[in-house]
This record gives structure tokens, sequence and C-alpha cells, in this order.
């Protein structure tokens, strides 16, 4: 009888974070000017976004590694999200305008300088990292559930 395991309840919410990611990259051009009115300013602040980034490859690194040690053996879901994570990173650096330098929370003064360093096209390039990084989370949730005893550690001893 198999079990689920925690890889796949973390690979569910990696895809979803990664989805949603990949929402908020196509639609911030679209919202940037509601955003203060609404109250969601700090949303435009690059530091949750990279803090979203930065916990996105931590959960990614515990699934798909758990996924890989005691399920799967396969490489495809580390190569996705390897390939997912540095697709986001070369869209951090030379997409949206900011690199790694800090920009003040969108407000009404800031809002015209923001919008000019986030291009519209480069929103395309994070989004389409973070779709494969959630393919990564897939790809590692469907081997470990065709995995035959879905786990490949030893079955425990029982007295």
């Amino acid at each position: 009888m198999k079990t689920t395991s925690i890889g796949t309840h973390l690979d569910w919410i990696g895809i979803s974070a990664s989805l949603a990611c990949a929402i908020h990259c196509m639609a911030l051009p679209f919202l940037l000017s509601a955003l203060p009115i609404l109250g969601l300013g700090f949303l435009a602040n690059p530091w949750i976004e990279y803090l979203v980034i930065v916990l996105s490859l931590f959960l990614a690194a515990f699934a798909i590694s758990h996924g890989f040690s005691r399920h799967h053996r396969k490489s495809l879901p580390i190569l996705l999200v390897v390939i997912g994570f540095s697709v986001i990173l070369a869209g951090l650096v030379w997409g949206h305008g900011h690199g790694l330098a800090p920009i003040e929370t969108a407000g009404p003064v800031q809002l015209k300088r923001l919008v000019k360093s986030h291009r519209t096209n480069d929103h395309f390039i994070t989004p389409i990292g973070a779709m494969l990084v959630a393919l990564g989370h897939f790809a590692n949730w469907l081997y470990i559930r065709k995995s035959k005893s879905g786990c490949l550690l030893p079955e425990p001893k029982h007295r």
C-alpha cells in the first residue's frame, strides 16, 4: 500500500507557488498603478520578490532532493528546477532593470520610475522560469507516484 509522502505535498506547494509567481510576474505591469490604491504597494518591492524566490528555491531543493533520494533517482526534475531558477535569475538580473538593487515600495512618487524600469516584455522571462520550476515539481510528483513501493528505502521490519 502506498502512503503519501511529505515530498508529494511539498511538490504541490511548489507547483502552486511557481504558478502564483508566474501570474504575479505577468500581471504586475498591468496592476502596478493600482497597487498603492489597494494598499498593496509593498508587492512591487523587489525584496518581496527576492524573498519569495529564495523560499521557493529552498522548497524546491528539499522536495526534489527528497523525491530523488528516497523515491525515484530520476534527474529530470532536478534539471527542470535548475534551468527554471537559472531563467528566473536571468530575468531578474537582465529583465527587470533593477538587478539586485533595492527599489522603494511603489507609491505615487515612485510609480513613474518603476514603470520605466519594469519593461512589459521582460516580465515574460521570469514566468517561463517559474513554469519550468512548476514542471520540475510536477515531474517529481509523478515519479514519486509511479515508484513501485512508494519509497526506495528498505521496508521497516514489523515485530
